[in-house]
């Protein structure tokens, strides 16, 4: 008895023990279980920056490797120069201008009459002989008008024999003193009749429109059977064989040119290049300090009026250091030219006394030093330094 209640109450011990545990564990359980959770997303986050670690390592090493590689392979670059040998020579001053062409012979052709055109002989672009026919008006009205006064003028010339007659002239006599002959014109209305037969002869002739000199024809806009515009011109002749040009150079250049010196023409549009005279100086400056000139130039064969012109005023000065314009940089904004010796380019200060389109007049700067038989550097030249190692090309 005594032991069966003893283990009766061990059971119940028991029993109440197990009641009041077992939430204790439970806690504990789900306490391990998140620690465990998070230990397990912190080793995932561990093992992904490790990965990233280890690939952007490759990468950079394969970049490094790549770079290594590229710069291994790239070859070493070589100052590669054109030279020439300075020589004393005569330099060509340039006085550079622009112009315009204009013919030395130009008209406005306008008929003298109104009427309808009749015919029109030429077309724009044609080159014609004086004299020419260029177009005509309908004109039976202005022979009919001529007819009559040549009727009037053979009558006034009967009583004119008349008045004579009863002088006491006779028929064909040329001994008539210039009195009576005067007395006898107004009588009998000769000069009047003359004058009228003169105006109707000038008229009929106006309805043809002839060319007054050798040239191309321009401008011609007007049609056959339309009436003639007489306040617009029916065409405009051009004598192209020679042309002038007015330019302008500045006060300072003017004592530099006369009348008589060459000059050379370049027209912008690529036609042949030629030379021309100047043959005027304006002998006052205008209101922008600008001399004005005419030259006058012949057609070498494609100029046309109008057309845009270079004009060079070229004069030698003998005795210069004459470099072509590339071989001058600048370097601390002053001039530079690179002198070569024996693989290496110096550097050279100088001063530009005078260009012209491709060359310059130079001599050494103070302090520096350039004479005859240099070599100078004429190409390839905007990199180098001073003492830069360089090879002629060949």
């Amino acid at each position: 008895m005594k032991r069966a209640c003893k283990r009766v109450n061990t059971q119940e011990h028991d029993y109440f023990g197990e009641f009041h545990v077992l939430p204790l564990k439970t806690d504990y359980y789900k306490h391990m279980k998140h620690n465990q959770s998070e230990q397990k997303h912190l080793q995932q986050i561990f093992y992904v920056l490790l990965l990233s670690a280890v690939l952007l390592g490759g990468c950079a090493n394969k970049s490094n490797k790549t770079i290594t590689d590229s710069n291994e392979s790239l070859p070493e670059e070589k100052n590669i120069v054109e030279i020439v040998i300075l020589k004393q020579q005569d330099f060509t001053r340039e006085i550079i201008s622009n112009g315009k062409l204009s013919a030395f012979q130009r008209a406005e052709l306008y008929f003298g009459v109104s009427g309808f055109i009749e015919e029109i002989s030429v077309k724009n672009g044609q080159r014609i002989k004086k004299g020419a026919p260029l177009a005509n008006l309908k004109n039976d009205d202005y022979r009919f008008n001529m007819r009559k006064a040549e009727i009037a003028k053979e009558k006034a010339g009967i009583d004119k024999l008349d008045v004579l007659l009863g002088m006491g002239y006779k028929k064909g006599d040329k001994n008539i003193s210039q009195d009576h002959e005067q007395i006898a014109n107004i009588r009998s209305g000769y000069n009047q009749a003359k004058i009228q037969y003169d105006e109707a002869t000038e008229k009929l002739k106006q309805t043809y429109l002839k060319a007054p000199f050798c040239g191309t024809v321009a401008g011609v806009k007007q049609r056959t059977y339309e009436k003639a515009d007489l306040s617009k011109p029916f065409c405009t002749l051009i004598n192209s064989t020679r042309f002038f040009i007015r330019f302008p150079l500045l006060e300072t250049e003017i004592s530099r040119v006369k009348t008589g010196q060459k000059v050379s023409i370049t027209p912008i549009a690529g036609a042949k290049p030629t030379v021309g005279t100047i043959t005027e100086i304006d002998p006052q400056i205008d209101k922008n300090g600008l001399a004005w000139l005419k030259a006058e130039v012949k057609n070498p064969g494609d100029y046309m009026e109008g057309m845009n012109v270079k004009v060079s005023i070229k004069r030698a000065i003998r005795g210069q250091l004459i470099v072509p314009k590339q071989a001058v940089v600048l370097r601390q904004n002053r001039e530079v030219l690179f002198r070569y010796t024996k693989g290496t380019a110096y550097w050279t200060y100088i001063n530009i006394l005078d260009e012209n389109e491709n060359q310059y007049a130079v001599k050494a700067a103070d302090g520096a030093t350039l004479e005859l038989g240099d070599t100078v550097i004429v190409s390839n030249n905007l990199n180098l330094a001073h003492e830069s190692v360089v090879e002629i090309k060949e």
